[in-house]
């Protein structure tokens, strides 16, 4: 299947802003990363403006990188959030001269830019990718809850676009009182991401039997992941379910996790590029067990390795899985459901295989440049919108 997108003759001049970009490996720094990837082989001029995480990682020629000082947050070293005024934002976008600011965060980085953006008279569009007021309740801060929705909605609706990853999170948002939303959904490089990984080498040193079934997660070890259910779900399986838990990923929630684990899980920490790719397709069936994620790329970069999923019926899951077949979607938020389900399609091989085809065909129609190609799109038409008003 072609993969590529017809080269438009009239290059764009973009400014992204984001307060998350490698070496975070998250589902955020990696579209991202594609968006910049697919801009930049358009042939058009990027400033990319991101936190400084000690070194710069500006990996893609025609990219203007700016990488701002900040500092980590202490319960989660991971982020850092840069300190920039919007004086330094406008300074920075003046001397680019974009056609348009894209901020894909809201922190103080992103607040900056739509300050500073506003007072350049530049157009601006945002992206959602985070249900931040939903992760609050895992840290213990759910009375902030109202206040963070009330400061999400106040940031993108002013925006003249705000671009939201799948169809149950724009539903979400429109409810919350969101204006002026659109689509922008996620991709997966399916030769990358391929059942041709899979390496019985590599599974039988991690201490898997053949006859085992290899659940994986793959994400941040953190609390808005919903990862405590999980492993409570895998201790109220059956003792005849062959079930071994795969865990592809770390963070805060990492050590503690490790504690209570036992033989049946295996912890292989971050993989990248072909690891990750192997260490996926090594697998049978990708558990997503958060209930806080606006879509979820693993899903996708399981299902294009060949592994069904599942997840429960949350923004994210409900729009990527297509209960039946190409996994398996779980109406009840709670252990034992989550257990039910990873029991009945591990008991059941044949169906376990049927559904990974299927999962593979569907990945295999998850095109980045087209997906790409439709921001792209956007952004021409929020450009000529701008220059037509006068604004």
């Amino acid at each position: 299947m072609s993969t590529s997108v017809e080269r438009n003759p009239i290059p764009l001049r973009i400014s992204l802003v984001s307060e998350t970009w490698f070496p975070q490996i998250n589902g955020v720094s990696r579209t991202l990363d594609k968006l910049v990837a697919h801009c930049c082989s358009q042939g058009d001029d990027l400033q990319l403006i991101v936190p400084r995480y000690g070194a710069d990682s500006f990996n893609h020629a025609g990219v203007q990188g700016t990488a701002l000082s900040g500092f980590s947050l202490p319960c989660y070293p991971e982020v850092v959030l840069p300190l920039a005024s919007p004086g330094r934002l406008r300074r920075e976008l003046r001397r680019f001269g974009p056609q348009l600011v894209h901020i894909a965060t809201e922190g103080t980085l992103g607040l900056a830019a739509l300050r500073a953006a506003r007072q350049l008279g530049l157009p601006v569009v945002s992206s959602y990718h985070t249900n931040f007021p939903s992760y609050l309740e895992g840290y213990r801060l759910g009375c902030f809850e109202p206040l963070a929705w009330r400061y999400l909605r106040w940031f993108h609706n002013r925006t003249r676009l705000t671009l939201c990853p799948s169809p149950s999170t724009k539903a979400l948002l429109e409810k919350r009182g969101f204006h002026r939303l659109a689509l922008w959904s996620r991709g997966v490089d399916s030769q990358h991401f391929h059942p041709r990984n899979r390496d019985a080498g590599l599974r039988r040193s991690l201490g898997f039997l053949p006859q085992e079934t290899v659940v994986v997660y793959l994400g941040r070890l953190a609390a808005e992941k919903n990862l405590e259910m999980l492993f409570d779900a895998f201790s109220r399986l059956p003792p005849e379910s062959a079930c071994r838990l795969l865990v592809i990923g770390d963070g805060p929630l990492g050590d503690r996790l490790r504690d209570r684990a036992d033989r049946c899980c295996v912890f292989v920490g971050y993989r990248r590029g072909l690891e990750l790719a192997q260490m996926l397709a090594l697998g049978d069936l990708l558990v997503f067990p958060s209930l806080t994620d606006t879509f979820g790329n693993v899903m996708l970069e399981g299902m294009a390795s060949g592994l069904p999923a599942i997840g429960f019926r949350v923004p994210g899951p409900q729009d990527v899985i297509d209960e039946g077949r190409t996994g398996r979607v779980v109406d009840s938020v709670d252990a034992d459901s989550l257990a039910r389900a990873i029991h009945e399609l591990a008991a059941d091989p044949n169906r376990l295989a049927s559904m990974g085809r299927q999962a593979r065909a569907f990945a295999e129609t998850q095109i980045w440049s087209r997906i790409m190609e439709e921001v792209r799109e956007q952004y021409r038409r929020h450009i000529a919108v701008a220059k037509a008003s006068g604004a």
